[in-house]
């Protein structure tokens, strides 16, 4: 058991995830250094793609890698901690203490943030040596963002299926039910946009349904035009109108949001289209506003669709707030059967290598501590089939 490689645990990442979080920004306004860990940590989830094809020879360095990323998760925890229980400190004190001066409560306040915000820091510059650490045992490339690079060039995803991808283990049900919705959308209503969101937690599959959902024959006929787009943490309205008109017209540029709206409208004009927008991280609802009510005036034809991926449920949550058709479907984690599944599929793709039972039961072990995402499966199965 001891030398088969274990890939990193997501509840490590869902704690660094949690701190870098929008609650903690809106309680105590650390916005530089959330900003600051959240870009550092997407580098770090990035990790769970580019470790496809690491460096066989490298097993003990990366497992005390992924040690060194736990320690600084459970580090996230405990500041988590410490500030949930700050708050209800101060939402009871007053309560119990009648004369507590707001002068006081104030210093106290401050003092805590200060603290705060260097651990904050603390963490991730432990993030980022952590990070830069990692191409010497074969996980990530060699190049760190500069402090102007936009990390969504590192998590561009893109509409075409990657290898086997195709082959789905436990979303069949949520593809079918995520096109049967799309067919079925708008009948019988006013309203020319309907929006579906997919939510769930890194690695899920959520992309991947998508690709699936975009694919689909069903899809292919009832939609005139599908349009793909990777949003990740930059989104500009501009920059999305852009992307769509550049998908129908290569190379032509529009210049300004008025004649870029006409072209689009002249161009979509009686046609249904399905947009897929992926990974959104965006909760500005202004912003939200502003892209639907484009969307809305270039639309003449009921039955257009938008799909959003999305690891935040209060994104999905901004939108429905702003568009009169709403749906949302939550990503579950598969079983422990599933994920055993995809790791036999990956690791013996034709089938024909022979399993005895210690190499079912050690399988079966890694398939109960990929947590139930499709992702780490498919991971550590590039692990497994050194050993078997």
């Amino acid at each position: 058991m001891a030398e088969f490689f274990t890939f990193i645990p997501q509840e490590m990442l869902t704690k660094l995830a949690s701190l870098a979080g929008q609650e903690l920004r809106l309680q105590w306004g650390f916005n530089e250094e959330l900003t600051m860990l959240r870009e550092t940590l997407l580098m770090v989830e990035a990790l769970l793609r580019d470790a496809d094809h690491p460096r066989h020879n490298q097993g003990e360095a990366v497992q005390r890698w992924v040690a060194k990323l736990e320690d600084i998760a459970y580090n996230a925890d405990d500041l988590l901690d410490e500030c949930r229980y700050e708050e209800l400190r101060r939402q009871v004190e007053p309560r119990t203490r009648m004369d507590t001066t707001l002068n006081s409560l104030s210093l106290s306040k401050c003092r805590f943030r200060r603290r705060t915000a260097r651990k904050i820091q603390k963490i991730n510059e432990s993030l980022e040596k952590l990070y830069k650490l990692a191409p010497g045992i074969g996980l990530v490339s060699a190049s760190w963002p500069s402090a102007n690079a936009t990390t969504s060039h590192n998590r561009e995803t893109y509409s075409f299926f990657d290898k086997d991808e195709e082959n789905i283990i436990g979303r069949e049900e949520v593809v079918s039910d995520i096109v049967t919705n799309l067919i079925n959308s708008n009948s019988g209503q006013a309203s020319h946009l309907s929006v579906l969101a997919i939510v769930g937690m890194g690695g899920l599959g959520k992309t991947t349904v998508a690709k699936l959902v975009c694919h689909d024959p069903k899809i292919e006929e009832h939609f005139d035009r599908k349009i793909w787009i990777c949003i990740s943490t930059d989104f500009q309205v501009m920059m999305i109108l852009r992307r769509i008109w550049q998908s129908f017209k290569h190379g032509t540029a529009v210049e300004g949001k008025d004649e870029l709206c006409k072209s689009l409208q002249q161009e979509l004009k009686g046609k249904r289209y399905l947009l897929i927008l992926d990974d959104v991280w965006c909760l500005e609802s202004e912003k939200w506003e502003e892209l639907i009510n484009c969307l809305l005036n270039v639309t003449d034809r009921v039955g257009c669709n938008i799909i959003v991926t999305t690891r935040n449920v209060r994104v999905a949550s901004t939108i429905e707030s702003i568009v009169q058709a709403f749906s949302m479907r939550e990503m579950d984690k598969l079983s422990n059967d599933q994920c055993w599944q995809i790791l036999k599929n990956r690791a013996f793709p034709d089938g024909r290598a022979h399993i005895n039972g210690d190499q079912e039961i050690i399988g079966k072990e890694i398939a109960r501590r990929c947590a139930g995402l499709p992702l780490v499966a498919k991971v550590r199965a590039n692990y497994t089939i050194t050993k078997f």
